[in-house]
């Protein structure tokens, strides 16, 4: 009994904090977006300001607590890095990743001592060390997984806002106003890369410079064709170039990558079914075919026999 008490409540805790995470990640956009499509008038800003602050002071706390908690070394510039990338831009992420990693690692070595058997010493060795390593590899395995999928959906979202953002700008409209619009309109549709939208123009409006809020669309999100976008927007913007071409000759560049990482893909799929088929397909091929010509020559076989 004893045994179970500890691996639910071992469950419950993980599953606390992975809720509080995701919890606390998505306000952190909510708040994000609210400070870049908000109106600037109104009497209820001062009471939002004090609100932020309040909750700011809350998620510093409780950052510093968990901190003090954590071993030294164990957070760094590149694990926030990732979990900005992954969607975790909180300020507080870093600090729960690494108590979830310390929790995954002592969790999976404690249920292997509880329940690996140990008449045989050396089984029980290697489940116990297997258990530790999946401890140890399983939080960063979950985060590059999240990070590569919102990798993929940002990619895939590009088309479209480069092709409203060409709309917008061949229009007359800034390419801040252009930015704050394709941000709103692209919300609902493709959430992830309209919010770093939002967030280039909330920095902008801020008083960063435009180029290093730029670069910070590829420091938020690792795509490599929104640095490209943001280095031809830059030189543009810099040399007095029109954007709209710069977008149009991007996206005409950016479709016919498509096309041939698509075409390449499909060149190297017969190679790659090769093996599938010799193992799987042709035995079962074989066995259809050949197995009622066996069956049809085992008499002939037992009279030759006999």
């Amino acid at each position: 009994m004893s045994n179970t008490f500890i691996i639910l409540l071992s469950i419950l805790v993980l599953d606390a904090l992975i809720i509080g995470w995701v919890t606390v990640s998505n306000r952190r956009h909510a708040v994000l977006l609210g400070r870049a499509t908000e109106s600037t008038g109104g009497t209820a800003a001062p009471r939002r300001i004090e609100i932020r602050r309040e909750k700011s002071g809350r998620l510093d706390r409780a950052r510093e607590t968990l901190e003090s908690v954590l071993p030294e070394g164990l957070l760094g510039e590149r694990t926030a890095a990732h979990l900005v990338r992954a969607g975790f831009d909180s300020t507080i992420a870093p600090a729960i990743y690494g108590f979830l990693r310390v929790v995954s690692a002592v969790t999976f070595p404690v249920l292997a001592v509880l329940y690996v058997p140990r008449d045989d010493f050396w089984l029980f060795v290697v489940g116990v060390a297997l258990s530790a390593m999946i401890g140890l590899v399983f939080p960063p395995a979950v985060l590059s997984n999240l990070e590569g999928s919102r990798k993929t959906r940002l990619r895939r979202s590009i088309p479209d806002t480069l092709d409203m953002l060409l709309v917008c700008v061949e229009a007359g409209v800034s390419l801040d106003a252009a930015l704050l619009r394709v941000g709103r309109e692209l919300l609902p549709v493709h959430p992830e890369l309209a919010k770093e939208l939002l967030v280039v123009n909330r920095k902008s409006n801020a008083g960063m410079r435009r180029e290093d809020a730029l670069h910070g669309l590829y420091d938020r999100t690792g795509v490599d064709e929104l640095r490209t976008l943001a280095s031809s927007m830059i030189q543009s913007e810099k040399w007095g170039s029109s954007i709209g071409r710069v977008l149009r000759v991007f996206s005409e560049s950016l479709r016919r990558t498509r096309r041939q990482s698509a075409e390449k893909k499909a060149a190297t799929a017969g190679p790659k079914m090769i093996f599938p088929m010799v193992l799987f397909i042709l035995p079962a091929l074989f066995a259809v075919v050949g197995g009622p010509m066996l069956i049809g020559l085992g008499p002939v076989l037992d009279v030759f026999g006999k």
